[in-house]
């Protein structure tokens, strides 16, 4: 089942008290499709099954068609006479009807979300959206949502114009705010997966490149101790450096640091580093010696 779906099914377990039951109703046909004959349509029978309870008997048709991807499920407006007064306003929305309490405002915002809401948890992101049709609709809804503290945005496809959100915050908050609290929840916490995940394969990468670049340091470095020690008896090798050299070769996995430990006595990270600095340079000067 997708995660819509879940949603929907939460917003539609909801209790609905008797003063905020039109609202819902108004919220639902102010999502549904079509302009002459108004109508929504879901594959969803438990959705589709809400929807034509909430309204009054005869008010709504209810049609079932098969299909070889699945039964699709539509409720159309048919009582024009009961639907005059949510059609009174046209695009706009009746702020009298509704009210202004955050109640019967997330009411409203329910019964749109399911007619006409989409939400979606990807590997890419978190995507929220309420296909409400027409420019001028969806312009009252994003108003609407906007008064209550909340952001989303509008953009189109094609003449068809829809709100969406891509922000897990702002998506978490208004479903909170229509009512699906447990999916609002699911929400965050599969943010806070994602960015734990995140954090240690971060701290991973970072593991392996530090690995790396010590790998490649230290196979840099017995290369340069190799060919000082072959020509040990043409230079002067200190015994520090001896020394070094040789828990390097005992240990070519090892940090400086670590290496620094195992000195007599021990030295730092930087002293480690210097006396391998200076094999470089003995190295480099035989080199050029070799190719001149």
């Amino acid at each position: 089942m997708s995660f819509t779906n879940d949603v929907k099914h939460e917003l539609c377990a909801c209790d609905v008290p008797d003063n905020l039951r039109e609202i819902i109703r108004y919220g639902l046909y102010y999502g549904f499709r079509g302009t002459d004959e108004h109508y929504f349509i879901t594959r969803d029978k438990t959705t589709a099954g809400y929807v034509r309870r909430l309204f009054p008997k005869n008010t709504v048709s209810y049609e079932q068609t098969p299909s070889v991807s699945g039964t699709s499920y539509q409720v159309t407006a048919v009582d024009r006479l009961y639907f005059t007064k949510y059609h009174a306003s046209g695009n706009s929305i009746s702020r009298e009807f509704i009210g202004g309490s955050d109640t019967e405002v997330g009411a409203f915002l329910r019964g749109t979300f399911i007619s006409c809401g989409n939400v979606y948890v990807q590997k890419a992101g978190y995507h929220f959206e309420l296909s409400a049709g027409s420019e001028e609709k969806c312009a009252e809804l994003n108003r609407l949502i906007n008064e209550q503290g909340m952001n989303i945005s509008i953009s189109h496809r094609g003449a068809s114009y829809f709100l969406y959100s891509k922000n897990s915050e702002d998506i978490s908050d208004i479903l909170t705010f229509m009512g699906a609290v447990q999916s609002a929840m699911e929400i965050m916490n599969i943010k806070i997966l994602k960015e734990v995940r995140s954090g240690i394969n971060r701290s991973v990468n970072c593991e392996t490149a530090n690995i790396e670049r010590t790998v490649r340091a230290s196979s840099k470095q017995l290369e340069d101790i190799r060919l000082v020690l072959e020509n040990a008896g043409d230079y002067k090798i200190s015994d520090d450096l001896k020394e070094i050299a040789m828990l390097r070769m005992n240990n070519p996995d090892m940090s400086l640091r670590d290496l620094g430990k195992l000195a007599e006595p021990a030295i730092s990270r930087s002293g480690v580093n210097h006396r391998f600095e200076r094999i470089a340079k003995l190295a480099e000067e035989i080199r050029n010696k070799n190719n001149s």
